[in-house]
């Protein structure tokens, strides 16, 4: 009995403008770096796709979505930016999409009202990867 492989076809992912948010970006502003625990922080969205959590990355060209964003240090959104993403998020111990859906959600939910949740998640990432 012969058997034959088949080619499959490439999956084809949704193609959109990203969902931008002003309101959720502020409010990320206003939690620790998810990284350090510093107070000042840039607003740094997750680029590389992972479509287990609904993330098939970014046009070119294009930020990610505001859901993908991560509140980090300027000196970690440097970092974050100096080598490929998913190498500084290894290197850092942190599931970035996890994470960001997580903090997403609780904003989506909450609003504002969500800041102690947030920073409480945040804590325990960074609590998980020995910071």
């Amino acid at each position: 009995m012969a058997f034959e492989i088949r080619k499959m076809p490439m999956q084809s992912f949704p193609k959109q403008k990203p969902a931008k948010s002003k309101d959720y970006l502020s409010f990320l502003h206003k939690l620790p770096c998810v990284v350090t625990g510093a107070s000042t922080v840039q607003a740094a969205h997750v680029s590389f796709a992972a479509p287990r959590y609904g993330h098939y990355g970014r046009g070119k060209g294009t930020k990610a979505p505001d859901r993908w964003a991560l509140p980090l240090s300027p000196d970690e959104h440097a970092k974050q930016h100096s080598m490929s993403e998913a190498r500084y998020w290894g290197h850092v111990d942190i599931n970035p999409h996890l994470l960001a859906l997580t903090i997403w959600g609780l904003f989506t939910d909450m609003g504002y009202d969500a800041e102690p949740f947030a920073i409480a998640v945040i804590n325990q990432y960074r609590q998980e990867a020995g910071r």
